[in-house]
C-alpha cells in the first residue's frame, strides 16, 4: 500500500501562473513552434469575433499609440495656452506699472483681467471689511452657489448678472484692515469650480493689491 499523499489539483489561476512562468523561462518556444501563434485565437474587443494574438497585438499598440497622440496634442495646447496667458501677464503687469492714477490702476486691473481669464466681467468692488474672509480662500464657484450676501454686493456693482454661470471672488489688502473685492465672472460654467486651485488667484489678487496701495485707491 502507498504512503504517497493525494496530489492536490492545482486551481486555474495556478495552472495560468506556471504556463506563464514556463513561458518567460523558454523563450525560444515560440520561435520553434510558430505555428502556434498563428493558432491562438482571442476575442476582439471591438466585436465578438475571435482573432489571432498578433492582431490582438495590433489592437493594444494602435490603442497605446492613440493615448499618447491624445496626451501630446494635449500638452501642445496647454503649451500654447500657457505662453499665451504668459504673454497676457507680462502686459497686465506692465499697464499697472505704468498707471500714475488710481482710476487708470482700476481700469487697467478690469480689462487686463478680463483679458488673462477670458472673461466677460472683472470689476472692483467697493472697500467692505467682510472681504477679509477671501484672503485665504476666494469664491471660486458657482455663480449659483455664491452665498447670498456676497451676491447682494455684487449686485451693486456696475455689471449685470444675467449671463454669469461662473464665479471668483477675490479680497484685495488694501492697508489699515480694508479690502477691496475683485469679481471675475463667466458665462462658462467651468471657468471657475470649487475643485479649481486658488494659488493662482491668490497671486493675482496680491500684486492687483500692491497697484492699489500705490496709488492710494479709495472706493467709488
Amino acid at each position: 500500500m502507498s504512503n504517497q499523499e493525494p496530489r492536490q489539483e492545482l486551481s486555474q489561476e495556478e495552472q495560468e501562473s506556471l504556463v506563464a512562468q514556463w513561458l518567460l523561462a523558454c523563450p525560444g518556444f515560440f520561435e520553434r513552434h510558430a505555428e502556434t501563434l498563428q493558432e491562438v485565437r482571442l476575442k476582439d474587443p471591438h466585436s465578438d469575433r475571435a482573432i489571432s494574438l498578433q492582431e490582438r497585438q495590433m489592437h493594444v499598440l494602435r490603442s497605446q499609440n492613440q493615448a499618447l497622440n491624445q496626451r501630446l496634442n494635449e500638452m501642445l495646447r496647454f503649451g500654447s495656452r500657457n505662453d499665451k496667458t504668459q504673454q497676457a501677464m507680462v502686459s497686465w503687469l506692465q499697464q499697472l506699472i505704468e498707471a500714475q492714477e488710481a482710476a487708470a490702476v482700476g481700469v487697467a486691473i478690469e480689462s487686463g483681467l478680463a483679458s488673462i481669464f477670458e472673461v466677460e466681467i472683472c470689476c472692483l468692488l467697493p472697500i467692505d471689511a467682510s472681504y477679509q474672509s477671501l484672503v485665504a480662500q476666494p469664491v471660486c464657484q458657482a455663480y449659483g452657489d455664491c452665498p447670498t450676501e456676497l451676491k447682494e454686493k455684487i449686485a451693486q456693482s456696475k455689471q449685470s448678472d444675467l449671463v454669469w454661470q461662473s464665479i471668483a471672488i477675490l479680497a484685495l489688502p488694501l492697508g489699515d484692515e480694508r479690502y477691496a473685492g475683485l469679481v471675475l465672472a463667466s458665462s462658462d460654467s467651468q471657468r471657475f469650480t470649487k475643485d479649481m486651485g486658488t494659488f493662482y488667484l491668490k497671486q493675482i489678487a496680491g500684486l492687483a493689491a500692491a497697484a492699489l496701495r500705490r496709488v492710494a485707491w479709495q472706493s467709488y
